[in-house]
């Protein structure tokens, strides 16, 4: 059994091998957890007969491993809260903190059932500033995960908006801000204007990209804009030239023996159009 002691009322008959803790140990994990929860934690730091730097007995480490996770949770968070960081990090992160924050809640409750029972009400009181920290960082991270995804459609917008007006440096900046989040199959789609001649502007952010182009998957988007517009019979000499000559060497810097043989693929394509439209005009 574990037992909790105050400092004013030690047990004075527990065996050695019993762990002892204290009411101010308790309290401040309490405090961490309130502070998760934005509530005001008291600035005085519970003080405690044990040295932290010698946390050898079963007691102590478990309350050592129940901060420290209280501490990754709140870390992690604020991590999570930076724009910059990928979607399959927020993913992977987001996922590190639910699994985090159920165990640790697994642990409370395991360790309730261990204390004597005048001491539990500490345990409980522990438990729900955990549970209220877990439910406000999941309403949290939901707000989050809208503002987010309203910074990415802004920014995609942006991108296309680039493209559109022939600002090739611009909408590289603006699409590699955007850490892989937008398809570039998408993006050609998004970006493809029927009535007006984006296909220079495609192509010339594509070759932007070719340093890049296994990572972004560039040749999706000749792809996309080659059958658009084929369908809207824009296809003539110049559009099959510029598709044609961008494709050369392009597959040096694909490592995807798939990609390459797409590559491939739709050169062979653009050169039966070519001859086509030669014959056209003799």
């Amino acid at each position: 059994m574990l037992v909790i002691v105050d400092h004013g009322d030690t047990q004075h008959f527990a065996p050695t091998e019993e762990c002892v803790i204290s009411h101010a140990e308790i309290e401040e994990l309490v405090q961490l957890a309130k502070l998760a929860e934005g509530r005001k934690a008291s600035r005085k730091r519970p003080s405690s007969q044990r040295n932290p730097t010698n946390q050898t007995d079963p007691c102590s480490r478990r309350l050592g491993e129940f901060k420290t996770t209280i501490q990754d949770v709140l870390a992690r968070y604020g991590t999570m809260q930076n724009s910059s960081i990928s979607v399959s990090e927020y993913k992977l992160m987001k996922a590190q903190q639910e699994q985090e924050l159920t165990e640790l809640l697994r642990r409370v409750d395991n360790f309730e059932r261990e204390v004597e029972q005048r001491f539990r009400a500490e345990i409980e009181r522990l438990r729900n500033s955990l549970q209220k920290l877990q439910r406000r960082l999941n309403d949290n991270l939901r707000l989050l995960e809208q503002e987010r995804a309203a910074g990415r459609r802004a920014q995609e917008a942006l991108c296309v908006g680039y493209i559109q007006i022939g600002n090739v440096e611009e909408a590289v900046k603006a699409y590699r801000a955007l850490n892989g989040s937008y398809e570039i199959a998408r993006l050609t789609n998004d970006a493809f204007v029927v009535d007006g001649d984006t296909v220079t502007p495609l192509v010339n952010f594509f070759e932007a990209l070719r340093e890049d182009a296994q990572a972004f998957g560039t040749i999706a988007g000749y792809e996309i804009l080659y059958s658009k517009i084929e369908q809207n019979n824009q296809l003539n000499k110049d559009r099959s030239s510029k598709l044609f000559f961008s494709l050369v060497g392009l597959e040096y810097y694909y490592s995807e023996q798939a990609d390459i043989n797409r590559i491939g693929a739709l050169r062979v394509k653009l050169i039966d159009k070519l001859k086509s439209l030669d014959r056209e005009t003799r």
